[in-house]
């Protein structure tokens, strides 16, 4: 099986598949859309003339018992995405699901423990990671482009105005944070190459308790990380890396994929730039899945990444419900 393509399944046909997973998947020899489970309707019209190959499930347990599909990838709230990927690992297959993987440490530590103790390959779904743009980045800090970080800040906004839409409702998972910050705290946690020690925050919560807006700072050994965050405000995408010799600077560090990128880079009074053409990160992020399951390795975005992120955005949102009381990792 080593040159087939993993056969995926799907559980849902939210946008995120339909938009981006599923085109990508066509672009690709690694991987094809085996399955996808939804329930009848519109939906199911949509997820066939996407993926037209594939087999329909009306329901995500079927899918799960199809001994054909050999990963699955989860694109549901929030809120289910340990619970399905705890199932989806329970029957033996390989996933990847949607960032952030989980809002609650918890969480994630027993999905890891789960897919270690099956043999099974883990990642979460950050696509940002795989783009040329933040590969570049990387390699600078790595080279010491800037000297030792000492401090980032990145920003991540725009509006959710639909109230049913289902990345700003609180009982799903959905908030700020979740939806755009988390990429907020990945950025961080890249930039200082290491986990924060400390988090605190402050948040505007809804009635249903999905955060509108947060402000927090992640403590690192070397220096703070700031996450701005927010689904009530004009879009706005930034991250600021700033060191000892320099700094860096990326006007789109997140969603390089749509338009393009590009990053400034400014070190004894001298300031270089970088463009980046939009990529196909969605792409990239199939094929470093399938080839981590065909290699035996670790994917970039696995276990190790998954664990990180979700402890500092447990902490920062327990800090945001304490009222910005800091809270260690």
């Amino acid at each position: 099986m080593q040159n087939e393509p993993l056969r995926l399944g799907i559980l849902g046909a939210a946008r995120i598949a339909l938009g981006g997973i599923i085109p990508a998947a066509t672009r690709t020899d690694a991987v094809e859309v085996a399955a996808v489970a939804t329930r009848g309707g519109e939906k199911a019209r949509v997820a066939r003339e996407a993926a037209p190959g594939a087999r329909l499930f009306e329901d995500y347990e079927s899918l799960l018992e199809e001994a054909g599909v050999e990963a699955i990838y989860i694109p549901l709230p929030n809120s289910m995405h340990v619970e399905w990927t705890l199932r989806s690992l329970a029957a033996s297959k390989h996933v990847l699901c949607e960032k952030p993987f989980s809002l609650e440490a918890g969480g994630a530590d027993r999905a890891v423990e789960a897919a270690r103790g099956a043999g099974l390959k883990l990642m979460e779904g950050f696509m940002f990671r795989l783009h040329p743009q933040t590969r570049r980045l990387k390699a600078l800090i790595s080279e010491g482009a800037v000297g030792e970080v000492r401090q980032a800040v990145a920003q991540f906004g725009h509006r959710l105005d639909d109230p049913a839409d289902v990345r700003g409702v609180g009982s799903l998972g959905g908030g700020s944070l979740g939806d755009v910050g988390c990429y907020c705290v990945s950025a961080l946690r890249l930039a200082f190459g290491a986990e924060p020690s400390r988090a605190s925050a402050f948040a505007r919560f809804d009635e249903e308790g999905a955060d509108r807006e947060l402000a927090g700072v992640l403590e690192f050994d070397a220096g703070f990380g700031v996450v701005s965050s927010s689904i009530s405000s004009a879009r706005r995408e930034r991250l600021e890396i700033v060191g000892t010799e320099g700094k860096i600077s990326l006007d789109a560090p997140f969603r390089a994929d749509k338009s393009g990128g590009k990053m400034e880079v400014s070190r004894g009074g001298e300031t270089s730039t970088e463009t980046f053409e939009s990529a196909d990160p969605y792409r990239s992020e199939l094929e470093e899945f399938a080839a981590a399951i065909r290699e035996g390795r670790e994917p970039v975005v696995g276990p190790a990444e998954i664990l990180g992120n979700a402890r500092a955005i447990h902490a920062l949102h327990f800090s945001a419900r304490q009222g910005g009381r800091a809270q260690s990792l």
